[in-house]
Parts: structure tokens; sequence; C-alpha cells
């Protein structure tokens, strides 16, 4: 009765999940050389402009008070295309004030958007092209990922350069977000966008494309521990040895079987414990109100224009972080230099 039970569950299910199998390992593969794009570091600073700092400019402390939010972790100042813009982070999200007046500095209309993008593209030495197209959106097949959402809406520019180059700027902050070539895009959709099934109406309901990952691979996972046990107690003693009693195709089916048995169970598991997401195991994940509670208020009214002073002339970023209850400056750290441009990874 077991063995019939084991027999259905790894025929069917496999017949089911065969094509599954072949799509999860051929586009796995695709995914080790093209991964799903993002913006590095090293390309979101090249991407900046040298900071201006002529003229007067308010405080950072002045503009975390000025918008009065409690959970302030980060201040950034930078350079757009309208003039220095302070970015001032939390876990409610990202806000951007002028630099000058504390005015808010989000992003209202195509014209500027485009300036932003198109400065973007100049300092990668990416070609803008007069003939640019920029289209507002919620997300799309590249930014549908929750880290996006303090971003949303975004400024989507199609640049007319060799590379086909989108690139996507936040309209709450005014900064570049995410660039992609065609070349990642295309790639992408025979690797992450088939392995991860991952069409944008799924993913961006997150609890339901989440659940059916995890259903899928598990039962993956079972349709490969019946297998397991089949192809093993199907085993026949032949003198000293131990050989399979089948002939043809499943000769094959059972020794292949038996021989990637410890690769295809840990593929299998491994790829399902990826989308567990804390269903069955914790996720370690600190929350907003822990981190608010063990961190406290930190002192930003202390920080003065001064502090701007402290930043490197050729600097193209200047930050002001929080580090449990106290602000870490530019004049403690350093402001951010241009890091080295090791961009385009993986692109032609």
């Amino acid at each position: 009765m077991i063995l019939h039970l084991l027999v259905v569950t790894h025929r069917w299910l496999g017949i089911v999940l065969a094509p599954l199998f072949a799509m999860w390992f051929a586009s796995g593969i695709v995914m080790h050389f093209v991964p799903f794009p993002q913006l590095s570091e090293s390309e979101r600073l090249s991407g900046l402009p040298p900071l201006r700092l002529e003229g007067s400019l308010r405080a950072p402390a002045d503009a975390v008070i000025a918008l009065g939010m409690s959970d302030a972790q980060r201040v950034r100042l930078i350079q757009r295309a309208d003039g220095p813009v302070y970015l001032v982070s939390g876990n409610s999200g990202s806000t951007a004030l002028r630099a000058s007046d504390l005015a808010p500095a989000g992003v209202t209309s195509n014209p500027l958007a485009l300036v932003i993008g198109a400065d973007y593209a100049r300092q990668r030495g990416v070609k803008a092209a007069d003939s640019a197209k920029i289209t507002l959106i919620d997300h799309d097949q590249w930014t549908v990922a929750e880290h996006y959402h303090r971003y949303r809406p975004l400024y989507r520019l199609a640049l007319d350069d060799d590379a086909r180059t989108q690139v996507y700027i936040s309209a709450k902050t005014g900064e570049v977000v995410l660039d992609t070539t065609r070349w990642e895009r295309g790639w992408n959709f025979v690797g992450s966008v088939v392995h991860w099934i991952y069409p944008p109406q799924l993913r961006s309901q997150r609890a339901l494309w989440s659940s059916i990952l995890w259903w899928l691979s598990l039962a993956a996972f079972v349709s490969v521990l019946a297998g397991v046990v089949l192809g093993l107690v199907r085993l026949r003693l032949d003198g000293k040895r131990r050989v399979s009693p089948y002939r043809g195709m499943h000769w094959w089916h059972h020794v292949l079987g038996l021989l990637t048995l410890i690769f295809v169970v840990t593929w299998i598991f491994s790829g399902w414990l990826s989308m567990d997401d804390g269903l069955l195991f914790s996720r370690a994940r600190t929350s907003n109100a822990e981190i608010a509670a063990i961190s406290g208020a930190p002192p930003w009214d202390r920080l003065t224009d001064e502090e701007l002073r402290q930043i490197n002339p050729s600097a193209r970023e200047g930050r002001v972080v929080r580090l449990g209850r106290k602000v870490v400056s530019p004049r403690d750290h350093g402001a951010n230099r241009p890091a080295p441009d090791r961009d385009r990874k993986h692109r032609a």
C-alpha cells in the first residue's frame, strides 16, 4: 500500500513538475551569470555629479526637524540638476527637501525627471539622446520588489543609446534607483523571471506569490523523496552487486536518479528553504518598532551648517547617519568619495 502510494506520488508529481525542474535548472544557470538588475553602490555614486555647495544652505538637522520624522536614520546631501537636496530616510520612507530653503523637493514633472536622468547617464558615460522617452509608472517587471516602495511612483527614462538603457528616477526623492540595459532585460526573461515565476502581476502580490512558490517547491521535494525511497527499495541483489531490475528507459531513469540523488535532493530542498520566509523558521529580522525602542531618539539638533564645510570638494554625496542614540557626521567619517566604477558587471 505504501509503495503504491509512493509510485503514484512520484509518477504524477513528476509528470506535472518535470517542466518546472527543467526550467529551474536551466534558468538557474542563466541567473548565475546574469543576476536580476539592481543598482550597485558604485554605479549609484558614479552617476551623481560632484556637490556644489555655493550659497546659503540649511543644516542637516534643520531638514530632520522640519519634517518631524522621529524615526529618521540617515540624512544624505546630493547634487541634483535643480540644486543640492537633502534626502531624509527613516523606517517610514524617504523624503527630499531643498538644501537651500527646506522646501519639498519631490519630482513632479517629466522635464525635471528627464534632466535628472540625462545627467545620471552623462556621468556614467551613457549617451543620452534627444529622443529619450519618459513615463511615470508605479512598477514594472524590474521594479516590482518591496524595497522600491519607498521611492514610488517612478519615472522610467528610455534612452536611445546602443544598449537601450532605461533609467528609473524616484518621484519622491529625485534619485536614480535603477538602470537596466536591453542585454540584462533579455537574459533575465529567460533567467530570474522564469526561475522565480516573476511576472509583475503575480509578484506585486507578495503573499500570494510567496505561497505559490513555497507549495510548488514543497511538492517538488515530496516527489524527489518518493523517488529516492522507490529507487533504493527497487534495487536487486545479483551476487554481491545491487542492480536495477528495469530495462530500457526505465533503467536509465532508475540509475541516473540514484547517481544524482544527493544533488537533486539538496538542490530542491535548499530551493524550498529559500522560499520559507518565516513560515516554518524564524527570519531573525528585527522589526522597526524594536529598532526604535533600542535606539531611542538621536541628537539631530546638535548638527549645524558647519558640518557642510567638512565635506570634501570632490565628494558626490554627504551623509549623516544614526548609530544607536548617536549621530555620525561627515566630520567623523568623511564624506563619500566616488567608489571605483566596477559597473556594468555582467553586461555586454
